[in-house]
């Protein structure tokens, strides 16, 4: 029977009272639609009368009979199934409940932050074609939804449904969980369900229990803090009490919004308004610190045949907030930072000739702007008309910078653990690929042993002391740089790397797949479908695949060369776009140069005239490596590195290849 932990501490914990339950209900996990493990004992849970009689059927026939205990709360492990659907499944004390769309496939859960938590719907425009492909209804998803509890774990989740990819339906998918599912369910034939178990901003101590972070002493402290009556709500109320008030007084400052016209109108004088050039920063034409808001204003004329068309209105991104109006009609609003501003444009309010398009921002704390390399446009039909260049600007309210939030609950320990994912545990899986870290970029040494420690809780929690844990590692993000520097994203890349010693764990590389300017970058197709690879040959056995990146495997340094053995080049490493580049070589005065670098088949030698003695040798090391372009014949990137000359000479790649 797969009592975990969880169950067993959930069934006896005091938090948890006897409760009087006026019907059987099954975990929200378990309703029509569901697709549940193949292959692995059916396990259902949930809640009821104490010690009622719980009886249960499968296509009519009668598979199982038990009690639900004290607490209210029933657990039964019955029969294994194979692949198929769909069944009907019936659950059944003093009422009953009828299951239907029933089916037996493969569960992975897609966990992690906001990367994983990206939806269809974000990315339409890049994958149309495969959104309007996307009608299989053996792929199928449950979005637990978002919350944090921190005085025990929850038994049941607040809500969320299984829903069969549909065009419509998958808008509402997780990207990398469906590009992964699509390839699982193709590659195997069997129904795929997909439970995207995300939440934006977490730190992987927010998915930990509190026994899973007694190691970590910060985290249990402030766990225990969180976990007393009242403070996480009096720490939101206070952080309520400084932060709304600002934006209050914000708009009561502002002299746009309550001159007359308001400066959103479509015609007012703005010729004594300052001329500045976008994208880039405020500070960039002079606008600096500011803290407020900025009234931004373009004309542009349109031809007689764009009159009354829809459009859509592309404002890259925008530090931090904004709203934006077109011939004084609002058109989009976004209210922080991250997301791409994709704003559509009604019929009927463009018009031919002068039109205006305004922009109010608002700068939190003095660093505003629209974000370079991402693209500002008008956009009707075929045409585009580009937005950037000169527009007219004017400080519409200066004020001090908004009063920082001191309590986030994705970076808390534990609260998360307890109201997404201890729900979910009795539920059998056949993995778990996962896509987090920037959160714990800034202590990668702390992450290298807090990821394998919630690794090794998680499997004794779901019962399966082997899950599958299949991860992304950070792709590039930030500002590109000419020199080889220090990089605290390639140190969190190595810190990934390490976890990899873990058992039944496999990486995916995505170091090319990122984007400078947006820690959200929009190709999520090849990271599910390297996820997938991995998956599908370490997991599913295709052992004819190319699924892994290659990865440094020793390195020896000879006549003033650096010698690296590599595992997983297939056919031999290729560079794209000429020479192989990203390598940077130093020697003991710690002095990293670029270096040059030669591929033969598994192994790449490098060097510098500039370095005869070397010691040190980095691949792709910056927050946003432009340079690194070695791949091996399957197409997968080489994995970054950094490797150090040992006194005997030679050193096994942190990487941590165990089989090579």
């Amino acid at each position: 029977m797969k009592l975990t932990p969880l169950i067993t501490s959930i069934f006896g914990a005091s938090l948890l009272a006897v409760q009087a339950f006026a019907d059987v209900t099954p975990n929200r996990l378990i309703t029509s639609g569901a697709v549940l493990q193949r292959d692995l004992p059916l396990t259902l849970w949930g809640s009821a009368d104490a010690g009622e009689d719980i009886r249960v059927q499968l296509n009519g026939e009668a598979i199982g009979r038990f009690k639900a205990n004290a607490d209210g709360h029933w657990y039964w492990e019955g029969e294994a199934y194979s692949a198929g659907g769909p069944h009907k499944l019936v659950i059944e004390g003093d009422n009953r409940i009828e299951l239907t769309d029933i089916y037996f496939g493969d569960v992975w859960l897609a966990a992690g932050q906001s990367n994983m938590e990206m939806k269809m719907s974000n990315v339409k425009e890049r994958y149309a074609q495969e959104l309007a492909a996307a009608d299989n209804p053996r792929i199928r998803h449950f979005q637990v939804p978002k919350n944090a509890v921190y005085d025990g774990p929850e038994y049941d989740l607040n809500g969320g449904e299984w829903l069969a990819a549909t065009p419509d339906n998958a808008l509402n998918f997780t990207a990398v969980g469906y590009f992964f599912a699509r390839q699982i369910e193709r590659a195997q034939d069997v129904p795929v369900g997909i439970i995207m178990n995300a939440y934006g901003g977490s730190g992987a101590q927010a998915w930990m229990s509190p026994e899973a972070l007694k190691h970590f002493p910060h985290y249990v402290q402030q766990a225990e803090r969180n976990a007393a009556p009242g403070y996480v709500e009096n720490a939101k109320a206070k952080d309520n009490a400084t932060t709304n008030p600002w934006y209050e007084n914000l708009h009561k400052a502002d002299a746009g919004t309550h001159a007359s016209p308001a400066w959103s109108a479509e015609a007012i004088d703005d010729s004594d308004w300052q001329e500045i050039s976008l994208p880039g920063q405020w500070a960039d034409s002079g606008i600096e610190n500011l803290s407020g808001v900025l009234w931004l204003r373009k004309t542009i004329t349109l031809p007689a045949g764009a009159a009354g068309k829809p459009g859509m209105l592309r404002l890259g991104r925008i530090v931090d907030a904004d709203t934006a109006f077109i011939n004084g009609q609002q058109v989009g609003n976004t209210t922080y930072m991250y997301p791409q501003r994709r704003y559509e444009v009604p019929a009927g309010v463009l018009k031919a000739g002068v039109n205006t398009i305004v922009v109010r921002a608002v700068t939190n704390a003095g660093n505003g702007g629209f974000v370079k390399d991402k693209p500002y446009r008008l956009e009707l039909g075929d045409t585009q008309i580009s937005l950037e260049g000169s527009w007219r600007a004017r400080v519409g309210a200066s004020v001090s910078p908004a009063p920082s939030r001191e309590f986030w609950d994705m970076s808390q320990p534990v609260g998360i653990y307890n109201a997404m994912l201890a729900p979910i545990t009795p539920m059998q899986l056949k993995g778990v690929i996962w896509y987090q870290g920037e959160s714990n970029a800034g202590k990668p040494d702390e992450y290298a042993t807090l990821l394998p420690t919630m690794i090794r809780q998680w499997r004794a929690e779901f019962g399966q002391p082997k899950l599958p844990f299949i991860y992304a590692q950070l792709p590039g993000f930030g500002e590109p740089v000419e020199a080889p520097v220090q990089s605290g994203w390639a140190e969190m890349r190595q810190a990934q790397t390490k976890v990899l010693s873990e058992p039944n764990t496999a990486m995916a590389v995505t170091i090319d797949l990122g984007e400078w300017n947006d820690i959200h970058p929009l190709n999520k197709k090849p990271v599910g479908e390297r996820l997938a690879l991995l998956a599908r040959q370490q997991v599913y056995g295709e052992t004819r695949l190319q699924s892994e990146a290659p990865a440094p495997y020793v390195m020896q340094v000879s006549d003033g060369k650096a010698f690296i053995s590599t595992v997983h080049a297939y056919r031999g490493l290729k560079s794209k776009g000429g020479k192989p580049e990203g390598f940077a070589i130093a020697g003991k005065d710690g002095e990293f140069v670029w270096a040059e670098a030669e591929l033969d088949g598994d192994l790449i030698r490098v060097w510098s005239d500039e370095v005869k003695e070397p010691v040190q040798v980095r691949y792709a090391w910056a927050d946003y490596p432009q340079r690194a372009n070695v791949y091996n014949s399957a197409g997968l990137p080489l994995m970054p590195f950094a490797l150090e000359v040992k006194p005997n000479n030679i050193q096994a790649s942190s990487a941590a290849i165990e089989n090579p």
